[in-house]
């Protein structure tokens, strides 16, 4: 079921890339053992994704974390404004994560939502299991209507 969320500010702490969409696939992979390997307290993990401009994507591997937390060597820190966002849980293997964000673009072109280029995919786990997985889309803010 896809359902709207209401997500506050998060500050996400990782390895962050900016690449050309065709580079994702060979990239990442080495992103998330750099992640996986590096001593961060952290049990579990998420990606973001942007669109930095055309034809350029920007992803986060890395974990939740409080404001204060210290950033590890080599590490970027994120903070991602309060939003609201399509919300689909992904049960099963990790190559349906796509199809699971195509479910949620193709869910708010039938209810007319707009969704920004922002995406949060929360359940990744070291060793890459086929665990329950948290997928968002992030909606456009709706303009404030007067009456």
């Amino acid at each position: 079921m896809i359902e709207i969320v209401e997500l506050p500010e998060l500050v996400c702490i990782g390895y962050e890339i900016e690449a050309e969409r065709q580079e994702l696939p060979a990239l990442m992979p080495g992103l998330w053992d750099r992640l996986f390997a590096a001593d961060t307290g952290a049990t579990s993990f998420l990606e973001v994704s942007s669109e930095a401009e055309e034809g350029r994507f920007r992803r986060l591997v890395g974990f939740l974390a409080a404001r204060s937390t210290e950033i590890p060597d080599g590490m970027t820190k994120l903070i991602l404004p309060a939003r609201r966002y399509l919300r689909l849980s992904h049960e099963g293997p990790l190559s349906g994560i796509a199809s699971g964000f195509q479910r949620i673009h193709d869910h708010a072109a039938t209810t007319g939502q707009k969704t920004g280029d922002l995406k949060l995919d929360f359940g990744y786990t070291p060793g890459f299991t086929d665990t329950r997985h948290e997928l968002h889309v992030a909606l456009e803010p709706q303009p404030l209507l007067l009456g």
